[in-house]
């Protein structure tokens, strides 16, 4: 014999019991200032009695507004996305508003799937940290150009999505990585790599750009054999490390494109029998928790990912608020941080 399902509590049941009108219960389920607050807490209280469950969702479609934001990140194993979803999340979840999260794991292609998948929750907007070369017209074809969207840290490639318009918000990558180089510069080291990252990344173009600028405004010609790339991971960079020294000479220091890159570095030397900190002078960029323990802390660019977490989440609630607010983009700057990974250069 079936058994019986219980039955779900509703509106009905809550106003009947408190002696006020659906409407009266409605409102109060809103927040809506229009209700006595000693009404609210009857009503309040009679819903825990119950075990009233809200139905968000299918108050979403009578409305036609959704409480969801989709953020979607390329690399949630990266302790600074881990920081900017922590941001994201706060910010919304004190706007009354819940986080969908997706990774595309550095994939356009899984990319698109999330994206797809997350449409059919029909979210109020989207937060994306795209994956390495995302093209605009990708992205479009997935969410449509209705749907809000916010990007973050990298440009997309826009070649066919003329008319399709987001909001980004990044960081003054150039200037970053130039400053860094300048500190270097400033140690007496005068062979500095830099040290990760994929050239395919607007991200890390831009800070190779302020690498190169610093050389070439010190008189520096800049060497190609010292531009290493690997995948921005600590593995990837651990690595790879012995590539530093396969030719005479070898350089003294490295700008790392990010705080993983430099904390894999950092391990790869102390392999090769190098000691970052002392003969080998190593900075990051993003600031990232562990950078302040590393061994030796490290040298970096303060980017405040959960700050930009937060502000990434602002940005976008504004412009589900008024979709007819002009294209934006927000360039935040970022913050040389020093520490003992820096030392000044070995003497000759």
């Amino acid at each position: 014999m079936a058994l019986d399902r219980p039955r779900r509590i509703t509106l009905n049941d809550i106003a009947r019991a408190c002696g006020v009108s659906r409407a009266t219960v409605s409102l109060v389920l809103r927040g809506s200032p229009l209700v006595h607050a000693d009404t609210r807490r009857r009503v309040e209280a009679e819903m825990q009695r119950q075990g009233y469950v809200y139905n968000r969702a299918a108050a979403n479609l009578r409305q036609r507004v959704s409480s969801a934001v989709a953020l979607v990140i390329n690399d949630l194993s990266n302790p600074f996305f881990a920081e900017f979803a922590a941001g994201v999340d706060e910010a919304l979840g004190a706007k009354g508003y819940v986080t969908l999260l997706g990774s595309s794991n550095e994939s356009p292609a899984r990319q698109r799937q999330v994206l797809g998948s997350l449409m059919e929750h029909h979210p109020a907007g989207i937060i994306l940290s795209p994956a390495e070369a995302s093209d605009a017209a990708d992205i479009e074809l997935a969410i449509g150009r209705n749907t809000p969207l916010l990007v973050f840290n990298r440009q997309l490639v826009e070649n066919q999505a003329a008319g399709f318009d987001y909001d980004f918000l990044g960081l003054d990558n150039r200037a970053g990585a130039r400053t860094a180089t300048e500190r270097l510069l400033a140690l007496g080291h005068r062979g500095i790599a830099f040290y990760g990252g994929h050239a395919d990344s607007s991200s890390c173009r831009e800070r190779r750009l302020g690498y190169e600028d610093a050389l070439r405004g010190a008189g520096i010609a800049v060497d190609p054999r010292w531009m290493i790339e690997t995948a921005p991971t600590r593995i990837e960079a651990n690595a790879h490390a012995d590539a530093l020294f396969a030719d005479a000479p070898a350089p003294t220091a490295a700008v790392c494109y990010n705080d993983a890159v430099a904390l894999g570095l950092m391990l790869g030397l102390a392999r090769l029998g190098r000691h970052p900190g002392v003969d080998f002078a190593v900075t990051g960029f993003d600031d990232i928790p562990e950078a302040a323990v590393g061994i030796p802390p490290l040298t970096t660019l303060n980017a405040d990912p959960r700050a930009r977490g937060r502000q990434a989440a602002e940005l976008l609630l504004q412009r589900t608020a008024t979709p007819s607010l002009p294209r934006r983009s927000v360039i935040v700057p970022v913050l040389l941080t020093e520490r003992e990974s820096t030392p000044h250069a070995p003497s000759a």
